[in-house]
């Protein structure tokens, strides 16, 4: 049974997604093709501590002198509070160099964003976290917030990168002004 999916980006030129992940209750993450020619089969599976229970495939910057180099990444939120990030081969699918942080006690849901232009990521435990990529690296920085239920990117006239959230019964708009700074909360 799958507790989660999520599709690949579409690479730049393309008109399909290359890859299909599928996070499963028997504790497992698999990456399927999405080639016409072979659709739906096994290119990679990796076993993973707990149950995923969001994912996310991000495009980081490889270099941060070449905005065109790029890695595709896949997130994966845990049923244990854990935030995995693991590198996908852009050609096979195969699952490489992969990383943990425990960001919380829930599962994190992950939310895909545009911070300055750029693809970043909220993760929601008991406490939000930004993901971005900073002098070449994948930074993973903790919100002073008040822990959100759910999140999205928000866009208006006077807050044009900014995320919506709810937390208990209010809906909150929080703007990230500056990336590398403490993220404290601050008003449109």
């Amino acid at each position: 049974e799958m507790s989660s999916v999520c599709i690949a980006p579409l690479p730049k030129g393309k008109l399909r997604s290359k890859f299909l992940a599928i996070g499963g209750y028997d504790a497992t993450i698999r990456i399927l093709s999405l080639d016409p020619q072979d659709c739906l089969s096994p290119l990679a599976v990796q076993a993973v501590a707990a149950v995923p229970s969001s994912m996310l495939f991000m495009n980081l910057a490889s270099s941060e002198y070449d905005d065109g180099a790029t890695s595709l990444y896949l997130q994966a939120g845990l049923a244990n509070g854990i935030l995995l990030r693991t590198e996908v081969d852009s050609i096979t699918g195969q699952l490489s160099d992969t990383r943990t942080r425990f960001l919380g006690t829930r599962p994190p849901k992950l939310v895909n964003l545009q911070i300055m232009g750029k693809q970043a990521m909220m993760a929601l435990s008991s406490r939000p976290w930004v993901g971005y990529v900073q002098e070449g690296r994948f930074t993973l920085t903790p919100i002073s917030y008040e822990s959100l239920a759910y999140g999205s990117q928000f866009s208006s006239e006077q807050c044009p990168e900014a995320i919506v959230g709810v937390a208990g019964t209010s809906l909150k708009i929080l703007v990230i002004e500056h990336l590398g700074d403490a993220f404290n909360s601050s008003a449109c």
